[in-house]
């Protein structure tokens, strides 16, 4: 009988203890259903007489991560979408509030995040979140949402917008301003290539024409130089000097030969007496 009162109360034992796993809070619920408000368990084993009757729930207060896309409104009107990253965890001391007072924590909390960033995201416009006041946009966030989560026995980590869209119509805006920026570009390039071509063929038909010029001109200097050269040689002056250039001539080849286109033995020819009679040395 007395080993039988042995077995009987290992037996007790064995089915009077639970226990709670790593990294969650376990939360006493009676056999009719009340939730002990007094304790939360700690991780590992809990024994006791009441757990033949009493039940162990568990609930998980590790850190966690809630990653959300919403559509806001910035504050030129533009529909953007943003990402939220909340880092949070359950309260461990108060998870039995959480038991017997709320339904759906993560919902609540998925709540929380929408409104706070209903109401932060339309102070910035889509670029300014993106490029110069995201930590700004941040900060009130994380003000909002501390103050809000404790309400249900959450405890916050932090807050960051992990992405936010441009607009559509200002993307579209961008990319047309982009296409058109291209065009100018090239536009700009063939311009001051045909301007460049255009400056090579002035230049080249200004060498041509200079070239012209100057062949003309030179012929006209030419004809000017034949031109003078003519009117002097037909002058009277030109006549008188080839007389003497002739005489001298004569007078070269009487000197030499003896002989004159006047006769023999003078340079004056036959009617040399006749000549020399009418030179007037003096006498009458």
């Amino acid at each position: 009988m007395k080993k039988l009162l042995i077995l009987f109360a290992i037996a007790i034992m064995a089915f009077s203890c639970t226990t709670v796993e790593s990294g969650h809070k376990g939360v006493e619920v009676s056999w009719g259903g009340k939730t002990n408000l007094e304790i939360v368990h700690p991780e590992g084993m809990n024994s006791g007489i009441s757990w033949l009757w009493n039940d162990m729930v568990e609930y998980d207060v590790r850190e966690k991560t809630l990653v959300q896309t919403f559509e806001f409104n910035d504050k030129n009107n533009m529909v953007t979408k943003v990402e939220l990253s909340l880092d949070y965890n359950l309260d461990p001391a108060k998870v039995n509030r959480i038991h017997t007072e709320i339904t759906d924590v993560e919902l609540k909390i998925l709540k929380t995040l929408k409104s706070a960033g209903k109401e932060v995201v339309p102070q910035y416009s889509a670029v300014e979140l993106n490029i110069t006041k995201r930590t700004e946009a941040e900060e009130k966030l994380s003000t909002i949402i501390s103050e809000e989560l404790p309400e249900f026995y959450v405890e916050f980590a932090r807050i960051q917008m992990t992405d936010v869209d441009i607009p559509a119509a200002v993307a579209k805006l961008a990319t047309e301003t982009a296409v058109q920026l291209g065009k100018n570009e090239l536009a700009s390039k063939k311009e001051a290539e045909q301007v460049a071509l255009a400056k090579a063929k002035v230049a080249e038909a200004n060498g041509a024409a200079d070239a012209k010029v100057a062949e003309a001109r030179g012929e006209y200097d030419a004809a000017v130089y034949q031109a003078k050269t003519r009117e002097k040689l037909s002058t009277t002056r030109m006549l008188e000097l080839q007389r003497v250039e002739n005489e001298r001539i004569m007078m070269e080849g009487y000197s030499k030969h003896g002989k004159s286109i006047y006769g023999e033995n003078n340079i004056f020819g036959s009617n040399a007496a006749s000549v020399i009679k009418g030179l007037n040395f003096g006498g009458n």
